[in-house]
């Protein structure tokens, strides 16, 4: 690294003929510029430019090393800009990770937002683990729910509401709970990720309550939980995004609706704010700006 700033500066020594003009143009002591020349001749082992009190000139040496350098310079100039463009404009892939049970809503926004920019190309990882984010090279990762991991930066993108949710054909079958408390008398699905699996909190004006529920069946997945619910397996509270489509279908009833049984957050989790991509920031606001219209 030493010897490529050294190039730098004798480049533009090269190029304005002139000590104190390259260290104006690269914001260091004329000093400085000496000295890195000197040593730059002395690791090469040739003088590489004749300097008297009015002026400097290249070597014949001189003249070959500066040609070498100029190349070397623009290079990496070019990869500098290079990388900025990726910076500030919305090319290349875009690695994105979510739940499955978030995967159509995800894919409909990942779509548009390529429509957007035409350079974008996104690759699009559902899953319900919660993924490495460093070890798959994820530039996003959209979670559900609660984070545990400090080390990562997360955005909330938006709160989703858990509804309690039975399909008609169990509610048929088994009545239809009218307190919470009621639901110790039912079969429950149980989604092994919420934070107390077999304790729900419902509120209703101020006032918090905790039931104990039972079931046979329990899942790690959300997607899971609504197949088992709509084949009338038992009750289970979900997120609107996964049933609210459900609910105005007829197919789930939404039941307790006087009661809050909590919701879910939505975030946007990714690795370093400091050299955030445009892609990962404008996909980022644009989720944001959009989850609202399909929550």
């Amino acid at each position: 690294m030493e010897s490529l700033k050294r190039m730098v500066i004798f480049s533009h020594v090269a190029e304005t003929r002139s000590f104190s003009v390259a260290a104006r143009k690269l914001g260091i002591a004329r000093s400085a510029v000496s000295r890195h020349i000197a040593l730059l001749e002395q690791s090469v082992g040739v003088r590489l430019l004749n300097r008297t009190t009015r002026s400097v000139s290249l070597t014949e040496a001189g003249e070959t090393y500066y040609r070498s350098c100029a190349r070397i310079v623009a290079e990496a100039e070019t990869a500098t800009r290079r990388i900025s463009q990726l910076r500030d404009e919305p090319a290349g892939t875009l690695k994105v990770a979510g739940p499955t049970s978030f995967g159509n809503q995800l894919a409909t926004l990942a779509g548009r937002f390529m429509q957007q920019y035409p350079a974008l190309h996104v690759e699009l990882l559902l899953d319900d683990r919660v993924v490495d984010m460093v070890r798959d090279s994820i530039d996003v990762s959209i979670r559900v729910g609660w984070l545990n991991d400090t080390t990562l930066v997360a955005r909330q993108l938006c709160e989703s509401p858990r509804l309690l949710c039975a399909s008609p054909d169990y509610l048929e079958r088994h009545g239809r709970p009218e307190s919470p408390a009621r639901l110790a008398d039912h079969e429950c699905v149980i989604f092994s990720l919420l934070p107390t699996p077999y304790q729900w909190t419902f509120s209703k004006n101020g006032r918090q309550e905790n039931v104990h529920v039972k079931g046979r069946i329990k899942t790690n997945s959300a997607t899971a939980v609504r197949a088992l619910i709509l084949d009338g397996s038992g009750i289970a509270p979900l997120s609107n995004f996964l049933v609210g489509d459900d609910i105005r279908a007829g197919r789930l009833v939404h039941l307790l609706p006087g009661h809050d049984c909590g919701s879910a957050g939505i975030y946007a989790v990714y690795q370093d704010r400091r050299y955030q991509q445009a892609r990962v920031r404008l996909f980022i606001d644009f989720i944001r700006e959009r989850m609202q219209q399909l929550i």
